[in-house]
């Protein structure tokens, strides 16, 4: 097990525990681990009715870890512009204004 998922399995068991003393409710959290749509659902519900700072920075900490590794990473390509002009490089060898 990687450092992160050891970091992730922390938060996870800190949020069950937080959830059931703050809320008494109960979390599964192997359908949250497995599968994003739920991780969405519960942690949506569960910041809907948190009233505690802590369990509101574990929402956020699980929503950051667990559905930005699902979240299809954008790839954006920058067109290579036609090279004009005043794009050009300036030599300055004479100085500002010399020719």
């Amino acid at each position: 097990m990687s450092e992160a998922e050891l970091e992730t399995a922390r938060l996870l068991a800190r949020f069950k525990l937080q959830v059931r003393r703050s809320l008494d409710r109960s979390v599964n959290l192997a359908d949250m681990q497995t599968s994003p749509a739920e991780a969405a659902a519960v942690l949506d519900e569960i910041e809907a009715l948190a009233e505690d700072e802590a369990l509101l920075t574990l929402v956020v900490c699980l929503r950051e870890r667990l559905l930005a590794r699902s979240a299809p990473a954008l790839e954006v390509r920058v067109a290579p512009q036609p090279v004009s002009e005043q794009t050009m490089v300036r030599d300055y060898r004479f100085g500002a204004r010399g020719g």
